[in-house]
């Protein structure tokens, strides 16, 4: 990760619109137990795993027997419903299980392995559905999509990976004691640095 004066970017081409110096003053303390580096690290977790999720999911019931198109339908339906909503469930204590769905090497391993069962069972609809939808939720197409139009429908609405990270600031605070106040006061604070580090990227 990278941090500059306006946010934090991160290897995984997300942007964070918030600094070290505006976590410390909302939750103060935090940063001391926990790096910021690994904070954002988790963040990025939880921010890819949307596709993970749905690529698991449609391999999974394609191996269980359900036809490719439903499953595919399936998976497609759950990613927009995560896409949206991940934040309601982002907590510190899932950290690895977020991890895991935006681990490569998992990823690569299970698609491969479950490509190569179905090809070899001569189900080739599946197969050819496996691969596009790999293509489709690794590349991060979907998501790159859903991101765009989120932009342009709502410039000044906290965007996807900043919701994500708020909640998980939120719930770090309250797992290690140092945050005592009102809840959504918290979140508006967060809110309100977000829009003001995004105002001052676009009117550079």
């Amino acid at each position: 990760m990278v941090e500059l004066p306006d946010g934090i970017t991160t290897s995984n081409g997300n942007w964070y619109h918030t600094t070290s110096e505006a976590i410390q003053q909302y939750i103060p303390g935090l940063l001391k137990k926990h790096e910021i580096g690994k904070i954002i690290k988790n963040a990025d977790h939880w921010v890819g795993s949307c596709n993970g999720i749905s690529l698991i999911l449609y391999l999974v019931l394609v191996l269980l027997g359900v036809d490719a198109f439903l499953s595919a339908g399936i998976a497609l339906l759950f990613f927009l419903f995560w896409y949206y909503n991940t934040s309601a469930f982002v907590t510190p204590v899932l950290n690895a299980v977020a991890r895991l769905f935006h681990f490569d090497g998992f990823l690569y391993v299970a698609t491969a392995a479950s490509l190569i069962y179905l090809s070899m069972q001569g189900v080739l609809t599946a197969t050819w559905v496996g691969l596009g939808l790999f293509f489709l939720f690794k590349v991060g197409l979907l998501k790159m999509l859903l991101t765009w139009i989120s932009s342009k429908r709502s410039a000044q609405k906290a965007t996807h990976q900043d919701r994500i990270l708020n909640m998980l600031l939120l719930r770090y605070g309250i797992k290690e004691g140092l945050y005592s106040g009102n809840i959504q006061s918290m979140q508006d604070s967060l809110f309100k640095t977000v829009n003001y580090h995004k105002t001052r990227k676009k009117n550079k």
